[in-house]
């Protein structure tokens, strides 16, 4: 607890608002006291009183009163604005200074609701607001990570000593063990399911339990799994493009890449193979990077790439090409891929879907410099309201009854963009997902049939015209699928993957090998799973874990069961 803050002073996501406003202070706070559970109940015949059905804890609300102190009513209705935007939160962490103890720190999770009351008091201004947690309980600032007390070749255990005073939703965690980072073939981890099940037998299983192991000719295997920290087996020479552009220049690997804006201004940075263009005055000219995927080649296979293309000047140009080739003799085509291309001025590019050496569809693209696909954050402006007052002939944002009313830019928020890239063949399907353009789905004869020899990725340069601010590739992964008669025993997760089971909203998470982050995956959870009942309770609780028994004992999954103790 800090002593020079008032003993119940609120922190926001970390941040103490008297840190922040000069002259708040927190008076005191209310509803953190205790809760009175609802009880329902139902009358059984002619006997005597009643039988519970059930009891649950409601919404909590906290009332937060404070006081502002200011040197003007200028300099209040300043702090009062910056107070009213730090509580415009969709929702938000509360930790009050009472209970941020070194050894005891707890949180709430709520949405803030200023109130209308603010009235004169002293030199400052009186006023309170409301904390709504929807989940009425405080959790434990630190999250705590169990790993099984003991594993044999496809099961382990978890014994987990429980201090909360209220059951906790745990989030069950799998990471599947593969070869040496940024191998090509990394596939000894791979699996089918996953189950985890308490003293109660209440389940949370993910993955298939019948899917088999395949064999060498109809196993998923891993023929390129690479983060860009070198390029030293990628050919930089030969391959073709699309458009049969000059391939000139080079590629350097193991350039860092900082998106400052991220994680809340402390930023991200990741490793990036860059291009050089090269020089050619007449042509459109750029490195080219390819690998042989096998000699047998891929039939259907799955393909991602985390990958940025801005433009932080209107004049930029450049082009982006990934995507799978056939070799015949002398003669490539492209299976499948894209080709991001932005020829002249603005900020809007074109990509083009290609099956079978074809553009089957093209669809404009943003490739500002912060555009929400491959840009370096997603900026959206924050709106302040503002109302004329006539008398003081001024704008503020006091509201005036009768006024005209503006919305005005008041600063910006960041989330990350989306970065990825994803084609996935299957028989006669092709599937594209390019950063946050909706899913294409293109299905046509001829295709299915169609064998990938070759990975290539082409960076563009325009003649004549400065390249794009950033186009570079962080990591790419190639997967080959069974071919469609092996559909039906294809494995559900490869090495490297990471699947998350969160019991808290019955979510689960798959985190492909050298992804940034993960995505929704509500198909590998069972129908049957006990997402309600399986809780950790106070006092020891043993958890345990199985997997397919097929998966070599040299490669068992990494397990983790993560969670916060709750208190009322």
């Amino acid at each position: 607890m800090r002593t020079d803050l008032p003993i119940e002073a609120v922190s926001i996501n970390g941040t103490f608002i008297e840190d922040v406003i000069d002259g708040y202070m927190t008076v005191t706070t209310t509803g953190r006291e205790t809760l009175t559970p609802t009880i329902e109940t139902y009358n059984v015949g002619s006997a005597d009183g009643e039988t519970v059905k059930y009891s649950r804890a409601p919404a909590r609300e906290i009332t937060v009163e404070f006081t502002i102190q200011g040197k003007s009513l200028t300099d209040l209705r300043l702090k009062l604005n910056r107070l009213n935007n730090i509580l415009s939160s969709d929702e938000a962490d509360f930790m009050f200074n009472d209970e941020a103890e070194d050894n005891y720190s707890v949180f709430y999770t709520g949405i803030p609701l200023m109130q209308e009351s603010i009235s004169k008091y002293k030199n400052g201004l009186k006023g309170e607001y409301i904390i709504y947690c929807a989940y009425p309980f405080k959790r434990s600032t630190a999250v705590i990570e169990a790993s099984p007390v003991s594993i044999s070749d496809h099961s382990a255990q978890f014994v987990i000593n429980y201090n909360g005073t209220y059951p906790a939703r745990p989030v069950l965690q799998a990471e599947f063990a593969g070869a040496l980072a940024g191998g090509d073939y990394s596939d000894d981890g791979d699996c089918g399911y996953i189950c985890f099940v308490d003293s109660d037998e209440n389940i949370i299983q993910l993955g298939n339990p019948d899917a088999i192991d395949l064999d060498a000719y109809s196993q998923a295997e891993q023929l390129i799994n690479r983060e860009f920290t070198t390029i030293s087996e990628f050919s930089t020479s030969g391959g073709k493009t699309f458009d049969n552009e000059i391939i000139s220049g080079s590629v350097v690997a193991n350039q860092d890449i900082m998106d400052k804006y991220w994680n809340k201004g402390k930023g991200q940075t990741l490793k990036f193979a860059k291009p050089t263009y090269g020089t050619d005055a007449a042509h459109w000219h750029g490195p080219i990077m390819w690998k042989q995927l096998r000699p047998a080649g891929a039939v259907d296979w799955d393909l991602s790439a985390v990958h940025r293309m801005c433009c932080n000047n209107t004049e930029q140009c450049g082009t982006f090409e990934l995507g799978a080739y056939n070799v015949a003799g002398s003669t490539l085509t492209m299976v499948a891929g894209i080709l991001i291309t932005k020829n002249g001025s603005g900020t809007t590019g074109k990509v083009q879907y290609i099956v079978n050496g074809k553009t089957v569809k093209s669809e404009n693209i943003d490739l500002s410099y912060y555009n929400t696909n491959f840009g370096y954050c997603n900026r959206t402006e924050i709106k302040q309201t503002q109302y004329y007052n006539k008398k003081k002939k001024k704008w503020q944002t006091t509201k005036v009854k009768g006024a005209k009313v503006r919305k005005v830019t008041s600063g910006y928020k960041y989330t990350q963009s989306n970065l990825n890239t994803y084609i996935t063949k299957m028989g006669n399907t092709v599937t594209f997902k390019v950063g946050n353009l909706a899913a294409y789905t293109y299905s046509g004869s001829g295709v299915e049939g169609m064998i990938a020899h070759n990975l290539s990725m082409h960076f563009g340069q325009m003649k004549g015209v400065a390249a794009l601010h950033t186009n570079a590739v962080s990591s790419v992964r190639f997967t080959m699928n069974p071919s469609k008669s092996y559909a039906e025993i294809s494995n559900v997760f490869t090495s490297g993957d990471i699947v998350e089971a969160d019991c808290n909203n019955a979510g689960v998470w798959l985190r492909n090998a050298n992804t940034e982050e993960g995505k929704p995956a509500p198909q590998l959870g069972a129908l049957g799973n006990d997402w309600d009942d399986f809780v950790l309770v106070k006092g020891q609780n043993i958890i345990n874990a199985e997997w397919s028994g097929w998966v070599n004992p040299d490669y068992k999954p990494t397990l983790k069961i993560m969670y916060n103790e709750v208190f009322l």
